[in-house]
């Protein structure tokens, strides 16, 4: 072998070495790699599972808060057995709701009312707990109470308990309420910012409620007034929360409106109960789509 040939062959050596030694160098760099980025798996999947546990605690809590929320709000049983011509179309925004209907019989005199607390979820939830049991103390502490007079013992009620601390509690609700006076075949009306819709032979007439906000002095520019109604067999009322116009969908992504909203009810008012209350729920769900709920939803109709 020449010298060349040495020098060639030992500079070949020289490579193979360094090459060993990178590749024996990667390769620990890769196992300590490897090693780190299973660690981090692994920590990232306890996390998961703290998570989902956590998650379902409280899934579990809320879903108990509802049952609690439903003894105290009236379902479509016990509404059926105040009003059998009845139906109620409920879609919570979240598991509990800010959304409520509220009934009370007394022998011939019915009330039932439809409010719509702040928020949505536990704490809309659990201000619409307080406002139905302060309902309930006032028609059995007062017999034969109008609406109105309902309405404001409700706001000072509000006022008294929920803005005794320093910092004062901003919660209100917006309420209509009815009184059915079956013997007399009498019905009034008064509504805090909620209102009653009245059709009859499809010619539909809005009672419109006051602009005032339980429990909030601030939003306050009227006062709350009982509005006296004739009726009629086979009149059809509605009363509703603003979740419902306000949800967004159709085409152009719009709030469905009021208006439409007035125009569906009109629509669906002679048809039987069961059938109105597919016809409704049918045209939420082709409007809302694949758009996210935005608002807890609740409409009640009701047939005299």
């Amino acid at each position: 072998m020449t010298e060349k040939e040495a020098l060639y062959v030992r500079n070949l050596e020289k490579e193979l070495k360094d090459l060993k030694e990178q590749s024996s160098s990667q390769l620990g760099m890769y196992e300590m790699t490897t090693i780190y980025l299973n660690k981090i798996q692994e920590d990232l999947k306890k996390s998961e599972r703290r998570l989902l546990k956590t998650n379902k605690k409280l899934t579990d809590s809320i879903n108990y808060s509802k049952h609690i929320q439903d003894a105290f709000t009236v379902q479509i049983d016990v509404l059926q057995k105040i009003l059998p011509s009845s139906f109620i179309f409920q879609k919570p925004k979240d598991i509990v709701s800010g959304d409520f209907v509220w009934a009370f019989e007394n022998d011939t005199i019915k009330y039932l009312g439809v409010g719509d607390c702040t928020g949505h979820g536990v704490p809309g939830a659990m201000l619409s707990i307080f406002v139905i049991s302060m309902l309930n103390q006032i028609v059995n502490l007062f017999d034969d109470e109008t609406p109105a007079a309902i309405l404001a013992k409700l706001d000072k009620l509000m006022k008294k308990y929920l803005s005794q601390y320093a910092e004062k509690i901003r919660d209100s609700a917006e309420i209509s309420i009815i009184k059915y006076d079956t013997a007399n075949q009498k019905l009034s009306y008064s509504g805090a910012k909620r209102p009653l819709i009245h059709v009859r032979n499809n010619l539909l007439t809005i009672h419109k409620g006051a602009r005032y906000v339980l429990g909030n002095d601030d939003r306050r520019k009227e006062f709350v007034e009982n509005t006296e109604i004739e009726i009629q067999k086979d009149d059809m009322f509605f009363m509703f929360s603003d979740g419902f116009p306000d949800q967004f969908g159709g085409e152009k992504n719009t709030k469905f409106s009021t208006k439409r909203l007035l125009g569906l009810l009109q629509e669906v008012s002679d048809l039987s109960i069961d059938e109105q209350y597919e016809k409704i729920h049918t045209t939420y769900n082709n409007w809302k789509g694949d758009y996210s709920q935005i608002d807890d939803i609740m409409l009640v109709g009701i047939r005299i």
